[in-house]
């Protein structure tokens, strides 16, 4: 919610780049088909102010939705400095959603700042700043196994300065990064999410060589790298400092 009368372009700028004070506790979620609910925390990172905290759900294409997961409690008061937690509770619904793949869902959390006090004819600025997590429903069939990375699977050829990568996994494969080698991303690109057997491209520009590092995102929000050698098809091979 803003209020904008006579206001100086320097105080808007200074507004539209400041921090939300709400914080999570983590970039993503992964919510497990067996269990019956999942937490996340979330924090006051103002020292001087409390502020509400509203959260909900939205499904793939941004609608609000809460018929499959629902955020509890949708709203709550955080003081200075305070921590508390956000759960994420499985409907009735839920056992409808497909069994061979994961659904995408967001996980949005907006604050709310207190009545600011005006004691003179002055301009008001007041954002009510937000985060979004990707929230991914992972099927119980589906759990991964610690140490078994995926993103090996995919399916990567090149046609000239083109990569197609092929998805033939159940899972939601987020890339991060795509450079010819992990020090230096390739102008243009950015973060790609590719659903399960689906595929997408990516475009090297002017670089043609055939060597590439690709980063995706794990489990917990991490970056990991991985090394492509391309002759038409390509070859995913694990860093040596990851084995």
């Amino acid at each position: 919610m803003a209020l904008f009368k006579g206001l100086p372009i320097a105080l808007l700028a200074l507004s539209l780049t400041s921090q939300a004070a709400i914080q999570p506790d983590r970039t993503r979620i992964i919510f497990n088909g067996n269990d019956k609910a999942s937490s996340l925390k979330i924090e006051n990172q103002s020292k001087q102010l409390p502020y509400l905290a509203y959260s909900w759900i939205e499904d793939e294409k941004g609608n609000k939705d809460d018929s499959f997961l629902v955020a509890l409690p949708p709203i709550q008061r955080l003081n200075p400095g305070a921590i508390s937690q956000v759960r994420i509770v499985k409907q009735d619904k839920a056992r409808t959603l497909p069994q061979d793949r994961e659904s995408l869902f967001y996980f949005n959390v907006r604050e709310i700042p207190p009545a600011p006090e005006n004691k003179g004819n002055n301009a008001i600025v007041q954002m009510a700043l937000q985060s979004q997590l990707k929230l991914f429903w992972r099927p119980a069939a589906l759990k991964k196994k610690p140490g078994v990375d995926v993103e090996l699977q995919l399916n990567v050829s090149q046609q000239a300065n083109t990569l197609l990568v092929n998805n033939p996994t159940a899972y939601y494969i987020t890339l991060a990064f795509f450079g010819k080698d992990s020090k230096s991303q390739l102008s243009g690109f950015s973060s790609k999410m590719i659903a399960p057997f689906t595929s997408t491209t990516l475009n090297a520009g002017s670089y043609n060589g055939n060597t590439f590092a690709l980063g995706y995102m794990d489990d917990y929000g991490g970056l990991r790298m991985l090394n492509v050698k391309c002759h038409g098809q390509c070859d995913l091979i694990v860093p040596e400092a990851r084995k």
